[in-house]
């Protein structure tokens, strides 16, 4: 009767050594966290978007940057020699977690940088520069902002258009959890 009771063992073993495929491409994304692990990821026209490493992004592939009162929230991916994807997600001050809207357009030759957020890609050619604005508005809820253990974690999600030939991409389920 003993060899009897043991034989479920061997497949319960294996079944809890087999790893479970996301099944859907939300599945796909990091984990909404707020420790500083330096993840990100959204869905891109509702595809999973993680960034990725090379040698090329010494500083990591997600990362923010706290200059003064601003915050740049960064994600880049690099696949070929010639192709990158960058996100950005810029605001001219922070002083708690909350919600900001991201509508206006910024104009970087003037100086003018209100809260917005940026999707490029880079390719031999053509290049394209994706802005939230008036007509392609986001919103960017920062959940922890922790000055003193330099954490900055939230979600997005935001529609970007390319000013010269109004193309739009949907950023949507978007979540970073990055030191600075």
């Amino acid at each position: 009767m003993k060899p009897l009771c043991l034989f479920p063992l061997p497949l319960l073993l294996l079944a809890a050594g087999c790893k479970k495929e996301p099944k859907t491409e939300v599945e796909k994304l990091p984990r909404a966290t707020q420790e500083g692990k330096n993840t990100a990821g959204f869905l891109l026209d509702g595809r999973a978007w993680l960034p990725s490493a090379s040698d090329l992004t010494a500083s990591g592939p997600v990362g923010a940057r706290r200059e003064g009162r601003s915050l740049t929230v960064y994600m880049v991916r690099n696949g070929s020699s010639s192709e990158r994807v960058t996100v950005n997600l810029f605001l001219p001050e922070i002083f708690i977690a909350g919600a900001f809207l991201l509508n206006r357009t910024p104009n970087i030759s003037l100086g003018y940088r209100p809260a917005h957020g940026l999707f490029s890609q880079y390719a031999a050619f053509p290049n394209g520069y994706y802005f939230t604005g008036p007509d392609a508005v986001g919103e960017l809820v920062v959940t922890r902002f922790d000055t003193v253990a330099r954490v900055v974690s939230g979600t997005f999600e935001m529609r970007v258009r390319e000013p010269n030939t109004g193309q739009t991409r949907q950023l949507t389920q978007g979540r970073f959890d990055a030191r600075f």
